[in-house]
């Protein structure tokens, strides 16, 4: 037996080494397409909408630290009202039926109230999703210039916070702020 022979001969490394490169790029690259096509690059659900809001503050009359706020969806995705939640602060509403006011300088609204000779409608008092009512698309979506009033002080700071109904994770749409006002 020639072991000299033995230890210098490489004919096998080679082709071993190819075939075990080759067997390990194939099952990457098919567990990389598999993942694509099954969906398992994307486990968050459908995408968050994406539109465009804007708010105006309007004060109101006598009273100018107070007013309403106008937020107003101006393009983009439609959105389901019971996806849509209003948070925040500087609400300014008071509550006569239950004695809560929410702001230390309070307009004293309940629904609605007379500026330059119409009717304001106040849509959303405080904290809450966006009402099934201020929707004009199918299913009660939020499609382009629907909107709502807020009574707000003037130093408000609003989020339209969108909830996914598939796995219940929120998202910031949009930040309504009127401390520039």
């Amino acid at each position: 037996m020639n072991i000299n022979g033995l230890l210098l001969d490489d004919d096998a490394v080679s082709p071993v080494v190819g075939v075990i490169l080759v067997i390990a790029i194939t099952v990457l690259l098919a567990a990389v397409m598999a993942s694509f096509v099954l969906g398992y690059g994307n486990q968050t659900g459908p995408d968050t909408p994406t539109t465009t809001f804007e708010d105006r503050f309007t004060p109101a009359p006598d009273h100018e630290e107070s007013g309403y706020a106008t937020i107003a969806h101006q393009g983009g995705d439609a959105v389901a009202a019971d996806t849509l939640y209003v948070r925040g602060s500087g609400f300014n509403a008071s509550d006569t039926a239950h004695g809560n006011r929410q702001s230390s300088d309070s307009l004293d609204v309940q629904d609605e109230f007379y500026e330059n000779g119409r009717t304001v409608r106040l849509h959303l008092n405080g904290t809450g999703f966006w009402p099934a009512d201020r929707t004009s698309g199918e299913e009660s979506r939020i499609v382009t210039e629907d909107s709502i009033n807020v009574p707000v002080d003037r130093d408000y700071e609003l989020l339209l916070v969108y909830r996914s109904p598939q796995n219940g994770t929120s998202s910031i749409l949009y930040t309504a702020d009127g401390s520039g006002v």
